[in-house]
């Protein structure tokens, strides 16, 4: 029993810690109320050093996994499949919700006033300008992710082209993703103190929402969202890599998860995904791609929250959500306006400016919006971040065939024999 318990700690020591720290510092958060936020210095000296890490993370380790390719069709193929995919999962998730709160009506019971007068809310919808900045010095800012993978991509397909004089870059660059990762390592000893304080923060300011009248809409969402968390990363794994794939996956995804718990930022989660995706097996060149690409366009738990969003205020203004055309269109809204939510200026208004102008709600209803979009945006954040290192398994199996992690675990064994 001793040598189990044993080898337990060994395989999931950091798991544990961060599920700890996720555990006492809620309670201390519930405990201590809006006055936890004293603890915001300590929570943003972590999540300042993930962000310091993701630019130049994604720049290397992109270029020098495109630079390795041998023959670019590969790129072109991982591409179109992984933007395929991208859609495919978020147009699943939006009919799981829609089937959801088709079944539970989410605003069912509240008493929501709308004839106050509220802030502006405004936003840019300029989609293309996600993809480039005005200047150089603008692609190293982690406003700008998009902008800066389409520049890096570009830069590897240049390498590439030059061919043998290129090399000493690709070196160099594997050499700069070495001495990342080693930094990652350092910034994730002070994760369990960080995210500690994040969870106290976010219970602190949020716990007293699941009494409030939108703790109907909360709590199915949180079931709901629990249910889409296993389920599509299980299946998505399971398509990837069969049962010994799930388990890696599962193995390997705690860490992830309770990092988006904490921070509510798929980007601050790049570095430690990249991490756990490639522990699970998924080649450098993929990975390196699907993981950046993802925190920016595959956004499922995104699109769980405007379905949520829209199937609310239809119940508010009396409307109904299950016609063929507000179906189509919620679909429609809460697939683009997850994608481009976040990467783009004020991007985090973009859902509520969709759905008002697709549904004719009045602009009184941002705000509530804006509130359910903020409570639940951390479990949300998990399904973001976490599905895209179970997408990077499933666009592997099928890039690489159905052997890949067979393969995979074959040269790991070889790997520590020598």
């Amino acid at each position: 029993m001793v040598k189990i318990m044993k080898n337990i700690w060994n395989n999931y020591k950091s798991s544990i810690i961060l599920t700890l720290s996720m555990i006492i510092g809620s309670v201390i958060g519930f405990i201590w109320g809006e006055e936890a936020t004293v603890l915001q210095p300590v929570a943003d000296t972590f999540l300042n050093l993930l962000y310091c890490l993701i630019v130049p993370l994604i720049f290397c380790s992109l270029v020098s996994s495109i630079a390795k390719m041998e023959n670019l069709k590969k790129l072109g193929k991982m591409m179109a499949i992984m933007f395929g995919l991208f859609v495919l999962s978020g147009v699943i998730a939006a009919i799981y919700m829609i089937v959801v709160t088709g079944i539970f009506d989410p605003a069912k019971g509240a008493k929501i006033v709308l004839d106050t007068v509220t802030e502006e809310y405004s936003s840019s919808t300029n989609i293309l300008g996600m993809f480039t900045v005005k200047d150089f010095p603008l692609l190293l800012s982690r406003q700008n992710l998009m902008a800066l993978m389409v520049f890096t991509i570009a830069t590897a397909v240049a390498v590439v082209s030059i061919g043998e004089k290129a090399k000493p870059i690709i070196n160099l660059m594997d050499a700069f993703t070495e001495v990342i990762l080693k930094l990652i390592g350092y910034a994730m000893k002070l994760a369990p103190i960080g995210l500690g304080c994040y969870f106290a923060i976010l219970m602190g300011q949020n716990g007293s929402a699941l009494v409030g009248p939108l703790s109907r809409a909360i709590i199915i969402y949180l079931v709901a969202i629990l249910f889409y968390f296993i389920a599509s990363n299980t299946l998505f794994a399971y398509l990837g890599a069969g049962y010994k794939g799930v388990k890696s996956y599962w193995k390997n995804a705690i860490t992830p998860t309770m990092t988006a718990l904490g921070t509510c930022s798929s980007a601050a989660c790049i570095p430690v995904n990249l991490v756990a995706t490639k522990k699970i097996g998924v080649p450098d060149d993929i990975a390196d791609i699907v993981i950046p690409m993802g925190a920016n366009l595959h956004k499922d738990g995104a699109v769980v929250i405007q379905i949520l969003k829209i199937a609310f205020m239809c119940s508010v203004f009396d409307i109904q959500f299950l016609s063929v055309r507000n179906i189509a269109m919620a679909i429609l809204i809460s697939v683009i306006a997850s994608t481009v939510m976040g990467a783009i200026p004020s991007g985090g208004y973009v859902g509520e400016i969709f759905i008002i102008s697709a549904f004719a709600f009045p602009p009184a209803s941002i705000p509530i919006m804006v509130l359910i979009g903020t409570i639940t945006d951390a479990p949300a954040t998990a399904v973001n971040v976490t599905g895209d290192s179970s997408m990077a398994m499933w666009i592997t199996r099928i890039v690489e065939g159905k052997n890949w992690f067979k393969k995979t675990a074959t040269s790991e064994m070889i790997g520590s024999k020598n």
